[in-house]
């Protein structure tokens, strides 16, 4: 385990070797007050950025957020092409993504930032942990894969995300805006910021909530709040070397009345938003504060060193149903409801529990702490050799995560449809573990161009140290492990003319395996290769790209509901083929109205290049060469048209998942293994009143379409239904 003094002296190092650069350039430097640095949120840039850029990538800006006033990202994400979603709650609190083939299960196996700085709980430790933060506060959300990926990980085997927080405002701006809707949906926000002569800030407040679209048999809340307060503050520093000063302080909270536990085929069928009684006490809350301070120093137009440090501290609990304490498993209940009658009655509250034997229900409370501390050091470096302009770029990070889990289990008996606790107090923890990885990351990446020709070619080195002890029943594990990755990547873009851009690139994928894994467990790796073509003309953009990822070793990862409980597999050999389209249109007529169309498709063909037995719930018993993957549609895709005409504009999107499987396998889908294509329709309509007022009228799923979206971890469960807001906003 790399000793937290020998991080610290290596912090001392870089911020002296930072000292010593303001030393040595500033004799060569002239005045740098006009050369703003943008306070470094962004990792593409902005969409003009995408045009040449060597490798895959999709910019959402902020009207897109704010098109549809997402809260959802989900919803938000389906705008971008190579990026699958396994739905969970319908209102998008857990966000499973999915980017180009990887395993969707809470996000574990991608990168997820804000600000370029990593956000997850304990992205080494234990990424399959639950936190994304809130879209609707964001400015823009990066999403870029392959070589685009490679100087950012742990996990760079599918791609990356980023979530952007405003800029500070150039000048005095506020807004204050109000919605509600169906199932009691609410939501206010109060921003404000401002802007001086070497000092800016805003501060941003968010609160959103639902009373809930699922209807628990007996009564009882189904819904969420979600609070938001977060601050940025910026100083200006000029003389010689130009230089910004960024601190971001947040607080987020969430209390939700929500549950794994989801119906039999033939219950949902009669009733998709119907909750059994043995979920009545789940609840989950949480609470999750952030600093992040970021230092840009532009010493001249050649020389730039950004500095990033950020600490993240994150509590949950969630008590939750989680099975039948010393009785069949769930999924098999729910499963055969016909061969495990009383199982399924006590779930429903049909029957009462008999004291005298096991008949209790399993609430277990997931207790979990997780602390994140880094820092990362980024120059980067312009220069002219030959004819080549060289971009050079040199990061080093260092980053240390813990995660703590105390899973605490009582046993409740089902009476007249309530749960009654059983006054056992002295049940055994289910969890009591933590873990805790050390990791340094240097990478280095060199764009040069001339002419139509654009070279990018990186390359990532990580050392990565844990340790995990565990104490529970019959468990006792104290282990260690080490990683050693060494990912390079290339990507070239050639403009063939000012419309139309070839790119191409290949670069290794890599997801680090969690502190609790088994030391005979591998690490995720893959080699993944991409080749496309853009073109964009005055008011066209297009753009198409065939990847594919050879996986020497896919990793399985179980949840803590599953019955392999945390453990992670080795999933050998994995072939992953896709397409990515992109195409948007806009129409601008004279009289003022303009028109806005938009497509994004993907294709993927997914499947295991061996055999092999398995003991992952998702793979299945037995898996053999050419099964697909689960929870990976064949087609999806979204058309979108949007009209403006003077102070009104409307919005309609159309959402297409195809039926994916729940279990790896081959041929015909079987029944109960897989879920069901869905198409879903959205509306926004906006009506700018004057240059203060906005009113806004949005529909979701507007046809009511409502269909099995996941049976994990126990029994289906439904989309969003049909879901109406109203809202305005005051801009000042």
């Amino acid at each position: 385990m790399l000793n937290k003094k020998t991080i610290f002296q290596k912090i001392l190092v870089c911020a002296f070797i930072s000292v010593g650069n303001y030393n040595t350039f500033a004799s060569d430097i002239a005045s740098a007050e006009n050369r703003g640095v943008h306070e470094e949120v962004f990792v593409i840039g902005n969409a003009e950025s995408l045009r040449t850029l060597t490798g895959s990538a999709t910019f959402v800006d902020s009207e897109a957020i704010a098109r549809f006033e997402t809260t959802d990202l989900n919803a938000l994400l389906t705008r971008v092409p190579g990026v699958y979603i396994r739905q969970e709650d319908g209102f998008g609190l857990r966000p499973n993504i999915n980017l180009r083939g990887t395993s969707s299960d809470r996000s574990s196996k991608i990168t997820i930032m804000e600000d370029s700085m990593l956000i997850g709980p304990a992205p080494y430790s234990a990424p399959a942990a639950y936190y994304i933060p809130n879209v609707t506060r964001m400015e823009a959300v990066e999403v870029f894969k392959g070589p685009s990926a490679i100087k950012y990980g742990p996990h760079t085997v599918g791609g990356a995300i980023n979530f952007a927080t405003r800029n500070i405002p150039e000048n005095s701006e506020g807004k204050l805006s109000a919605a509600a809707g169906s199932y009691g949906y609410q939501k206010l926000r109060a921003f404000y910021g401002n802007n001086f002569e070497n000092f800016g800030y805003w501060v941003d407040a968010l609160s959103y909530g639902s009373d809930g679209f699922k209807e628990l048999d007996g009564g009882g809340d189904t819904g969420f709040i979600r609070n938001d307060v977060n601050a940025k503050l910026l100083w200006r520093f000029g003389g010689d070397i130009y230089q910004e000063l960024v601190l971001k302080l947040g607080y987020a909270d969430e209390d939700a009345d929500e549950t794994y536990l989801g119906l039999t085929d033939a219950d949902f069928a009669e009733d998709p938003t119907r909750r059994y009684p043995a979920s009545q006490l789940d609840n989950f809350t949480s609470d999750h504060q952030q600093i992040h301070i970021i230092h840009t120093a532009d010493f001249n137009d050649r020389w730039k060193l950004t500095t990033r440090a950020y600490h993240n501290r994150f509590d949950r609990a969630w008590n939750k149903f989680d099975g039948i304490i010393a009785g069949e498993l769930v999924n098999d209940v729910l499963a055969r409801p016909d061969f495990f009658v009383q199982e399924i009655e006590l779930l429903r509250g049909e029957r009462n529990s008999n004291p005298l034997s096991s008949q209790r229900i399993d609430v277990t409370n997931n207790d979990r702490s997780f602390e994140v501390s880094g820092i990362q050091f980024e120059l980067d470096y312009e220069q002219l050799i030959g004819e080549w302009l060289h971009e050079l770029e040199l990061g080093l990070r260092l980053h240390n995560d813990v995660v703590e889990r105390d899973h605490s289990q009582r046993g409740y008996f089902m009476q007249d449809g309530v749960l009654i606790f059983d006054g056992d107090e002295n049940r055994p923890n289910k969890a009591l573990n933590r873990g805790e990885t050390d990791a340094i990351a240097i990478f280095l990446n060199d764009q040069f161009s001339r002419g139509p020709w654009k070279i990018n070619l990186g390359l990532r080195v990580e050392s990565i140290e844990s340790e995990f002890g565990e104490s529970a029943p019959g468990i006792e594990r104290e282990q260690s492990d080490s990683q050693e990755v060494f990912t390079p990547g290339a990507g070239v873009f050639f403009e063939i003319n000012e419309h139309l851009g070839i790119l191409a690139g290949v670069n290794k994928g890599f997801s680090a395996k969690a502190a609790s894994a088994d030391t005979r467990v591998d690490p995720e790796e893959s080699t993944n290769y991409e080749l496309g073509a853009r073109y964009n003309k005055d008011e066209t953009a297009l753009e198409a790209i065939v990847f594919f990822s050879d996986y020497t070793n896919l990793l399985g990862r179980c949840r803590a509901s599953d019955p392999c409980a945390g453990e992670e597999f080795n999933g050998g050999e994995v072939e992953v083929f896709g397409l990515e389209l992109n195409a948007a249109h806009q129409w601008i007529f004279s009289n003022g109205l303009n028109v806005l169309a938009s497509v994004v498709y993907t294709y993927t063909d997914a499947s295991f290049a061996t055999s092999f037995e398995s003991n992952f719930a998702q793979w299945g018993d037995i898996v053999e060469e050419g099964f697909e993957l689960p929870y990976l549609p064949k087609n999806q895709g979204r058309a979108q048209l949007g009209l403006e005409y003077k102070k009104f504009s409307a919005n309609v999107a159309l959402q297409y998942v195809d039926k994916m499987r729940e279990v790896a396998g081959a041929g015909e889908f079987e029944q109960g293994l897989f879920t069901e294509a869905l198409t879903t329709l959205d509306f926004a309509l906006t009506y700018q009143v004057n240059d203060a007022w906005k009113i806004k009228f949005i529909g979701e799923n507007i046809t009511d379409e409502q269909e099995i979206v996941s049976r994990r971890p126990f029994g289906a469960r439904p989309n969003q239904p049909q879901t109406f807001k109203l809202g305005a906003t005051y801009s000042f």
